[in-house]
């Protein structure tokens, strides 16, 4: 709860005077934590403020009641994602609008920093898993997480009915089978670098068990999408070759990244997220979300 809190008070100090509505989804249902928080800040918001309830669990069911939801609205013009536990800089909902009317790209996203809790060791700080994927602003090949990212309402009137499928509900990574799924459809994607949000981390996501866990849970379900739609045609075998020369590879880097910590801890996540490849490939299936 003290998170949403955070959330809605950097949501409220946005530089825009675009017409929004702040939807909160809460997947514990009406008795849950973010009705709660809503009803606190409802009758003094500085924007209407909605909470609705997602009445299954899982990831995809959440993302899916939000745009059933926003395919209500009339006369709507984008959706925009962030987690509950990440806070939006100013520019935030400015900078992803201006993106999509400069380059008529259908799904803009921007960059997440990590905000360690002080005392945090140094190590972590080198994780990719905290840290976006760093691009040029403009058109960009496609995006990776809903953590941070605007929809243009054409990306939701091609979408199938339920955008994120709920067979990832308990794997996670049912963004990227649902950002995979619209570029099949001719999506396009665009990066806004102003479009900062930051991701509070506490230290319980900074041990080398939690990180391991992680890592190997994305490339577990990272590699269902990728069957999906990468690797078409003799899809199994095409990737049983990749990943076993993934591995090698990050093994390989791995080695000779013994005296880098960046290098080495970057390299390791790599490499986990490689063998969570090769696990779903012989039957694995890591349900993080359960």
């Amino acid at each position: 709860a003290d998170s949403l809190r955070r959330l809605l008070a950097a949501i409220e100090t946005l530089d825009t005077d675009a017409d929004i509505r702040v939807v909160v989804v809460d997947n514990e249902g009406e008795a849950g934590g973010g009705f709660a928080v809503v009803s606190e800040r409802m009758g003094s918001y500085r924007f209407p403020l909605v909470a609705i309830a997602a009445p299954q669990k899982g990831l995809a069911n959440v993302r899916n009641v939000m745009v059933r939801y926003a395919r209500t609205v009339d006369g709507l013009d984008y959706l925009a994602m962030i987690d509950d536990d990440e806070r939006p800089s100013r520019a935030w909902i400015s900078a992803l609008i201006d993106m999509q009317k400069r380059t008529g790209c259908d799904i803009v996203s921007g960059p997440t920093e990590p905000v360690f809790e002080p005392g945090t060791a140094k190590w972590p700080h080198h994780c990719p898993l905290f840290w976006s994927g760093a691009f040029e602003d403009g058109v960009i090949d496609m995006n990776w997480g809903t953590c941070n990212v605007l929809f243009h309402r054409r990306a939701l009137e091609i979408s199938p009915q339920e955008l994120f499928d709920p067979a990832f509900n308990a794997l996670g990574g049912e963004d990227v089978d649902a950002f995979m799924r619209l570029k099949s459809l001719g999506c396009r994607f665009a990066w806004a670098n102003s479009a900062l949000v930051f991701d509070d981390i506490p230290a319980t996501r900074t041990t080398l068990a939690w990180i391991t866990r992680r890592a190997f849970r994305i490339g577990n379900s990272n590699m269902l999408a990728q069957l999906r739609w990468k690797f078409g045609r003799f899809g199994y075998a095409k990737a049983i070759v990749a990943t076993l020369a993934g591995l090698l590879l990050h093994s390989a880097y791995l080695l000779f990244s013994i005296g880098s910590s960046r290098r080495r801890v970057a390299n390791y996540c790599n490499w986990i997220r490689t063998t969570g490849k090769l696990a779903f490939l012989l039957g694995g299936r890591f349900k993080e979300y359960q």
